[in-house]
């Protein structure tokens, strides 16, 4: 009969061992629900500048507030028909 010491051992290396493999895979996946966490702001924040340009965008291809904004600010008029025919001279 074998001696219980020697099972003992054995059973107490292996309880060890898996006890390691599940601290060590508990850390990566800790580490890799971090990394999510960071993508998925990332995500929010781009998707959020995003938005930003594309509400930018529609603004600033809106021809009535081009043209407000260059009669307003600018103090630009549209061209006189004597203007028309010089520049197309």
């Amino acid at each position: 009969m074998k001696s219980p010491w020697l099972l003992h051992t054995v059973l107490t290396i292996l309880l060890v061992i898996t006890a390691a493999i599940t601290i060590a895979s508990r850390m990566w996946m800790l580490d890799a629900h971090r990394e999510l966490e960071k993508q998925a702001k990332k995500r929010i924040q781009l998707l959020d500048q995003e938005q930003a340009l594309r509400v930018e965008w529609v603004v600033r291809t809106d021809l009535n507030t081009i043209e407000r904004r260059a009669k307003k600010d600018l103090g630009m008029r549209p061209m006189r028909p004597d203007q028309w025919l010089e520049a197309q001279e």
